[in-house]
C-alpha cells in the first residue's frame, strides 16, 4: 500500500515538473529568408518567423531574431509569408438539401434557400452541432490560403448561431476558435406557413425582438421581487433571443439585395442591435447611406446577381455582363468611397472559385492591399479577435501561409500552410 502511494506521488511530482503532456506541446518551426507581410506594418525582407506551440513567438529580420535550437528550420528563400486568410461567412461542412423556390437570394442557391424543413425561428440552434468536416473542402480552402472560416446556419429566417473554425483537421472540436459567434437572420420566407411574404417576415422579426425585450423585462422584474408576483412563463424561443437584445451579442443580417440592406438598417436602428451586414453584393448601390453608419460589412465574393436585380430579367447577355463586370466591382466601389469591409466566401464552397473571384474583384479595381486587409485584419477586428488573428505578430495564433509570388496574382501558388502552428500537408 505504501509502495503504491509512493509510486503515485513520484509520478505526480515528475508530471508537475515537466509541465503539459507532450501531446499538448506543438512543434517549433523557424521560417527563415522569407519576405514577411505582417499586414499591420511594412514588409520585412529576408525575415524570420518563429512558431512554437501553435503561436507566433517572434517575427523580425533574420539577423535580429535568434533561431531556437529545437526548431525545425524551413528555408523560405523566394517565398512570401502572409497571415492566414479569414472568411467571415460560409456554409462549409453543412449538408446541402434540394433547392427550393422563393425570394431573397441570387439563384436562390443552396446556402440561403434550402427547403425550410425547420421552423422559421431557431435562435437556439448552434450550427456546430450540424457540421461534418470534409477533407476535400478543407484542402480546397487551404490551397488558396484560407485558414479560418465562420460557418453559419443556412435555413429559416432566424437561423441560429454560427461557429468560428480553424481549418486544422477533420475533427470538429479541435477546430473551434469561438462558439457561438453570432445570431444569423435571413430575409427569406417560410414554406406553407407564416410568414409567407417579405412583409410578413419583417413583421415577424420586429415582433420577435419586441417580445424578447418584454420577456427580458418581465424576467428581470420577477428576479427582483420573487415573492408576491406570478412567475413569467418560460419561452425557449424568447430565452434564446434575449442575449442579442439585452446583452447586445452580435447579430448578422444576410442582405441578399439592396432592399435587404435597407430593411436590416431599420431593424438595427429600432432595436439598437450589435449587428453586421453580410452578403451585401449590392452594397455599392447604397454607399451613401453605408458611409454614415459604423455597421460592419461582410461582402460576398459570389458575383451572381439576386433575382430582384434588373440584370437577371433582361436576357442572358446582360446577366453574364453583370456577373463578369458589375458585381465584381462591388468591393472596389466601396473602397473608393472609403467604406471598410471584410470579404467572405459566402455562396462559394470551392477554393478555386474563391480565388478566381478575388482576382476578378482586383481586376475590377479593388487594390491588392485592400483585398488582403479585407481577408485578414478587418474580419479579425469585426469578430473581436484581432488579438489572436489577422496579422503576423508575436503572441498570435500561428496561421501562416507561404506563397510563391505575391498573393492573389494569377500565377501565384500557396507553397506551405500552417494552421494552429502545425504544417499542413495537402
Amino acid at each position: 500500500m505504501h509502495k503504491k502511494a509512493y509510486l503515485f506521488g513520484s509520478v505526480f511530482l515528475i508530471l508537475s515538473l515537466i509541465g503539459p503532456a507532450a501531446a499538448d506541446v506543438g512543434p517549433t518551426y523557424a521560417v527563415k529568408n522569407a519576405k514577411i507581410v505582417p499586414v499591420i506594418g511594412p514588409p520585412i525582407d529576408k525575415g524570420v518567423l518563429i512558431i512554437r506551440n501553435g503561436l507566433i513567438e517572434a517575427v523580425g529580420l533574420l539577423d535580429k531574431v535568434a533561431i531556437p535550437e529545437d526548431a525545425e528550420v524551413i528555408d523560405a528563400d523566394g517565398l512570401i509569408a502572409y497571415p492566414g486568410l479569414i472568411s467571415t461567412h460560409t456554409n462549409l461542412f453543412l449538408e446541402v438539401a434540394r433547392p427550393a423556390t422563393g425570394q431573397g437570394s441570387p439563384e436562390f442557391t443552396a446556402q440561403q434557400a434550402l427547403v425550410q424543413d425547420r421552423p422559421a425561428e431557431t435562435p437556439e440552434l448552434c450550427v456546430f452541432k450540424l457540421i461534418k468536416p470534409s477533407k476535400a473542402a478543407i484542402d480546397s480552402f487551404l490551397k488558396i490560403g484560407v485558414t479560418t472560416v465562420l460557418v453559419a446556419p443556412n435555413r429559416g429566417i432566424i437561423q441560429g448561431q454560427s461557429v468560428l473554425l480553424n481549418l486544422n483537421g477533420e475533427k470538429a472540436e479541435p477546430m473551434v476558435l469561438k462558439n457561438p459567434v453570432a445570431l444569423h437572420i435571413n430575409f427569406t420566407t417560410a414554406r406553407g406557413t407564416y410568414p409567407s411574404s417579405l412583409m410578413g417576415t419583417i413583421a415577424f422579426l420586429r415582433q420577435s425582438f419586441l417580445d424578447a425585450e418584454y420577456y427580458a423585462a418581465s424576467q428581470a422584474q420577477y428576479a427582483k421581487i420573487l415573492k408576491g408576483m406570478k412567475r413569467p412563463e418560460y419561452d425557449p424561443f424568447l430565452e434564446a433571443l434575449v442575449p442579442f437584445v439585452t446583452e447586445k451579442k452580435p447579430v448578422i443580417f444576410q442582405c441578399n439585395n439592396l432592399e435587404d440592406i435597407k430593411r436590416a438598417l431599420k431593424i438595427i436602428e429600432e432595436f439598437k442591435l450589435n449587428a453586421l451586414l453580410s452578403h451585401a453584393n449590392e452594397a455599392w448601390r447604397d454607399a451613401a447611406i453605408l458611409k454614415k453608419t459604423p455597421i460592419p460589412l461582410l461582402v460576398t465574393l459570389d458575383f451572381r446577381p439576386p433575382n430582384s436585380s434588373q440584370y437577371v430579367n433582361q436576357g442572358a447577355d446582360l446577366r453574364k455582363k453583370a456577373e463578369a463586370e458589375i458585381y465584381p466591382a462591388n468591393a472596389a466601389n466601396l473602397a473608393k468611397e472609403g467604406i471598410k469591409f471584410a470579404l467572405t466566401t459566402f455562396g462559394l464552397n470551392d477554393g478555386a472559385a474563391v480565388l478566381k473571384n478575388i482576382q476578378a474583384a482586383i481586376r475590377a479595381g479593388l487594390p491588392k492591399d485592400e483585398a488582403l486587409r479585407a481577408l485578414t485584419i478587418q474580419p479579425a477586428q469585426y469578430l473581436g479577435l484581432s488579438q489572436q488573428l489577422g496579422s503576423l505578430e508575436p503572441g498570435k495564433i500561428a496561421n501562416v501561409i507561404l506563397t510563391k509570388g505575391a498573393l492573389f496574382d494569377e500565377k501565384t501558388q500557396v507553397d506551405k500552410v500552417f494552421v494552429d502552428g502545425v504544417l499542413w500537408k495537402f
